[in-house]
């Protein structure tokens, strides 16, 4: 499948609104028993999700790594959070989902 800017752009506000879950599950997540993978979990696909916005902006050389490495952190991130029963879990496993999408679309 051929690339296009809006794609491009579909992953790029994915990734950064899936960071900005991930980054606000871990927060809610901080202090709860049983909850240490989930916050490490998030913390690592918030990160990977930035780093992969980042380099499809930037149309780096990294991109394609970027996005496989997002999917991973994605999928990996939405099933801990489906695991726990509460709104921002639930929320955040939603958007991982919705994340892994929209890199699948560009690795295609």
């Amino acid at each position: 499948m051929k690339e296009t800017t809006e794609m491009v752009e579909q992953c790029i506000d994915a990734c950064k609104q899936c960071a900005e879950e991930c980054t606000g599950c871990a927060s809610d997540c901080k202090g709860k028993p049983g909850m240490e993978t989930c916050i490490s979990l998030c913390n690592t696909c918030a990160e990977t999700c930035t780093k992969c916005a980042k380099d499809c902006e930037t149309n780096s050389g990294n991109k394609m790594q970027s996005i496989q490495d997002c999917i991973k952190a994605c999928q990996t991130c939405a099933d801990e959070c489906e695991k726990h029963d509460n709104a921002s879990c639930k929320s955040c496993a939603e958007t991982c989902r919705s994340c892994v999408e929209e890199c699948k679309k560009m690795a295609a």
